[in-house]
């Protein structure tokens, strides 16, 4: 089985204090590390398994600038066989303008695939839709939010997606497809550094995004980045007991908690 999974080189912001620059122009990246987007990292793994029980090949595709390429030697390092740049330095914040882009792609280097992942999401825009938009436009089947592969037939899945209050439902999904990988679909393998060097050795093949740009058109634009509104902070109270006791009652009424 052919898998193509789509991954993304993002920033680390989780244990970042970021800046906003420029009265609201860019957020000031340049001290922030950047890494695999977590979901396309589930994705890889998942992909990979599938291939090394029922044979094929996994080839990993990024969009970005040439600093992406790191996620392709990690996907490489993963297990992946081959790795494809679409170079830009673009930024696509629309997502049907980076479907477009991809479908674009995949139709003029006529990359053979039976399958294609997507995170659910990405780390830094979280729109959520790439992976739909895409097998739209490709007119494939999409299955969204995929929390397990339980069956890989020469013809169709069967897949696990994730719903709200705990359930889950089992899909049976015609090949070809799109599917979008939820976190915890596995344990993804560990990394290490040297495995990374080594990947780097296998050659990455580098295209131009120029090449790929009919009907790509940004209709979502970042107008301005703002921090959000801060909440109220915490109420002190003080004096007598009996007094503080009486205050809180009566906060806890206004607020609907005690009656």
């Amino acid at each position: 089985m052919n898998l193509i999974v789509f991954t993304k080189r993002v920033p680390a912001t989780q244990e970042e204090e970021l800046r906003i620059t420029g009265e609201g122009k860019a957020v000031d990246l340049s001290k922030v590390p950047f890494k695999v987007n977590d979901w396309d990292n589930y994705s890889i793994e998942e992909a990979v398994r599938i291939v090394e029980k029922s044979g094929g090949a996994v080839t990993a595709v990024s969009i970005g600038d040439a600093e992406s390429d790191e996620v392709l030697r990690r996907s490489i390092a993963m297990g992946a066989k081959d790795g494809f740049l679409i170079e830009t330095g673009d930024v696509l914040h629309d997502p049907n303008a980076r479907a477009t882009l991809m479908q674009n792609f995949l139709k003029k280097e006529n990359v053979p695939f039976d399958a294609i992942f997507t995170g659910v999401q990405s780390e830094d825009d979280q729109f959520g839709a790439v992976g739909g938009i895409l097998a739209a436009k490709l007119g494939l089947p999409f299955v969204s939010m995929v929390i397990g592969i339980d069956a890989t037939e020469s013809d169709h899945l069967i897949v696990r997606r994730e719903l709200e209050g705990g359930l889950q439902e089992r899909v049976k999904v015609m090949l070809p497809c799109v599917i979008s990988i939820q976190t915890g679909i596995n344990e993804p393998r560990y990394v290490s550094i040297m495995g990374v060097r080594k990947a780097s050795k296998v050659e990455r093949k580098v295209f131009k995004a120029a090449g790929y740009q009919e009907n790509v058109v940004n209709k979502i634009e970042v107008v301005k980045w703002v921090y959000p509104p801060k909440k109220a902070g915490a109420t002190i109270l003080s004096g007598e007991l009996d007094g503080m006791c009486k205050e809180l009652l009566g906060i806890l009424k206004e607020k609907g908690v005690y009656q």
